[in-house]
Formats: C-alpha cells, sequence, structure tokens
C-alpha cells in the first residue's frame, strides 16, 4: 500500500492560523512548533481525507497528492491503460469529450461512464434488502463516509453495505464480464479515493487516481489545447 500522507503541508507557507483546525470535522489536524511558528499538520491516524483543511487554507500551505502524473507517465511508457470517469466529469470540465480525444491519442484504451456501475450497486443494494436480515444499509459511494466510521463511529462498520462503491463494481464488471487486463484509472474531482484504491478489501482493481484539478494543472503545464483535438464519447453508453 502507498504510504503517502495524501493531505500534506507546506511547512513554509503555514501561517499557523488554525483555519483547518477549527474546519476539520474530526480534529485531525494537529499543531506543531516548528522554528517559533505554529505550524499545522495533519494527523494520519485521524484524517478521513475529506479535503476541507485544503479548501479553507489561504495561505495554499495544504496540499494532496493523486497519480496524475505517475498516469501519464505510464502512458508514455506505453502501458495499456483503460480509464472510469465518475459522472460529474460533465460539470467539472464541460469539454470532456475533447479531453477523451487527447487522452485517446495518447493510447487510452477504453474510455468508461461509472454511472453504469452506479446501476450495478443499486442492483446489489436491492438484492441485499430483499434477501432480509438488514433493515438498515449505510451506502458507501463516497470513501470518506466510510473512513468516518472505520476510524471515528466502529459501532457502525456493521451497518455498512456489504457492497463496493460505483467506481469499483465498474471495475468489477470491466475485469471479469468484459474481460479487460488492461491498468485501470478513474477521473473524478475526489482524492479520496486513492484510499479506497489502496484498502485491502478492494482487490488493487484500481491503479491510478486521477484529480480533475491536477488534471487541469497537468494540461496547462504541458499546454496542452484541449480545442485541438477531435471530440470522443464514451465506450460503452452511458446509464441513465
Amino acid at each position: 500500500m502507498d504510504d503517502r500522507l495524501i493531505i500534506g503541508t507546506r511547512l513554509e507557507l503555514c501561517e499557523g492560523c488554525n483555519k483547518c483546525l477549527s474546519k476539520c470535522p474530526v480534529n485531525a489536524n494537529n499543531a506543531k512548533i516548528t522554528d517559533n511558528r505554529n505550524t499545522v499538520l495533519v494527523d494520519r491516524q485521524r484524517c478521513i481525507y475529506c479535503g476541507e483543511c485544503v479548501t479553507v487554507c489561504d495561505h495554499h500551505a495544504r496540499l494532496y497528492d493523486d497519480d496524475t502524473e505517475r498516469f501519464f507517465a505510464r502512458l508514455k511508457e506505453g502501458a495499456k491503460i483503460s480509464l472510469l470517469v465518475a459522472p460529474s466529469i460533465r460539470h467539472s470540465l464541460p469539454s470532456y469529450k475533447r479531453l477523451f480525444g487527447y487522452l485517446k491519442s495518447l493510447g487510452v484504451n477504453l474510455i468508461m461512464d461509472v454511472s453504469f456501475g452506479a446501476d450495478i450497486a443499486t442492483w446489489a443494494y436491492l438484492r441485499t434488502l430483499e434477501a432480509g436480515g438488514r433493515s438498515t444499509m449505510i451506502a458507501q459511494p463516497c470513501p470518506v463516509v466510510v473512513f468516518y466510521i472505520q476510524k471515528h463511529m466502529p459501532e457502525l462498520i456493521p451497518y455498512l453495505a456489504p457492497i463496493q462503491s460505483p467506481t469499483l463494481c465498474a471495475a468489477i464488471y470491466m475485469r471479469n464480464y468484459m474481460k479487460v487486463g488492461d491498468e485501470l484509472a478513474f477521473l473524478s474531482p475526489c482524492f479520496a479515493k486513492e484510499r479506497e484504491f489502496n484498502d485491502p478489501n478492494t482487490g488493487g482493481l484500481v491503479t491510478y487516481n486521477v484529480t480533475v484539478e491536477k488534471l487541469k494543472a497537468y494540461l496547462k503545464s504541458q499546454g496542452v489545447r484541449l480545442e485541438s483535438y477531435p471530440e470522443a464519447e464514451f465506450d460503452r453508453r452511458p446509464a441513465c
């Protein structure tokens, strides 16, 4: 399992203003004195990777990591990669079809809409409820909710649905039914997904977590103009 912190602190930029402390829902930020400065670090044992501290930091001292650079490096090496994409791409990147065209030009194989994984997850929820024995289930699409329960409310663990997230449902379908042997990457706004993908319970199905913001930064740094690329569609008809 990757031992990266995922959320970290740029010590030289931290002013110790404690906004991150006040915003953190689980008190995962702990103050440390560094060179007579009150520098706020992250307690990884408590952190649920919600990103609230990243959002609230006015000094840009909080940063997060993902697999965007590694994803593009592997494509350049000729790795065979297929991409799972969160349905929110339609709003977070309106030119997503030209992005798909660009990624196809780099060698990305299949580009799949995770909404069909949501259909699979919904089907599994219904079958589980119909089987009886459960009056309540806590859905698992959001890893932050799962981390919160695992770390801070373990008494709720028995209520977590015994079903993978839509992303993992889609990945399982691709592996078992479509027989896709490529490495899999996931594109969404969520950096917490990396912890989900590295959890032993998810089977290592997804190798790369690519976030929209890091992707945009990469495209800008490389001078990529998406309007120069043809539009491409999802390789499977999106679910409704």
